[in-house]
């Protein structure tokens, strides 16, 4: 990714937008029922880093860096972080540079800021498979289903005293 660094106008520091409804991501954190819908959405930094390579975003109100992890065998750092459904925007701290990274979709946020965004669309719930016949109680099962037939225990039952315990044989003598 041939990312570049998003400075505000002054040339400083780049301006963090305050994102209204954001979701904590990072493991460890509180959850809020809302985050029970959150999806697991992957990230990634395909480009080289000295040390550290952390993603900021909306969805957690830029208010938390999430550490990648490198990747040895690519170089890469990547995490996956549970986020809540809509459309979210964030940008990858490198080395202590804001980067938006270029091969992944980009946006202007409403002070003309470039960042990353994404649209995180609720997850589908796996269709239960359909039952076969034999599943659906058209063949018989294993056992007779004669041995199905149990008479139930009547309640007053369970309040009669047991019955008395059988004789102990004596031992001959």
């Amino acid at each position: 990714m041939g990312a570049t660094g998003s400075k505000d106008k002054l040339g400083g520091s780049p301006s963090v937008p305050q994102m209204a409804g954001g979701m904590p991501g990072a493991a460890g954190e509180m959850q809020s029922p809302e985050l029970k819908c959150a999806v697991p959405v992957a990230f990634r930094w395909h480009h080289a880093a000295q040390r550290e390579v952390y993603v900021v975003g909306s969805f957690s109100n830029w208010q938390t860096k999430i550490r990648l992890t490198r990747e040895p065998e690519t170089d890469a750092y990547s995490t996956v972080v549970q986020i809540v459904p809509g459309i979210h925007q964030y940008k990858f701290i490198v080395d202590g540079e804001w980067r938006c990274a270029q091969d992944q979709p980009r946006c202007l946020d409403s002070v003309g800021n470039e960042n990353n965004c994404l649209e995180v669309e609720e997850a589908e719930a796996p269709e239960p498979e359909p039952l076969e016949e034999d599943q659906m109680g058209k063949e018989e099962p294993p056992s007779p289903r004669s041995s199905y037939n149990c008479q139930s225990v009547d309640p007053d039952e369970y309040i009669k005293d047991p019955p008395p315990p059988p004789p102990h044989p004596r031992r001959g003598g």
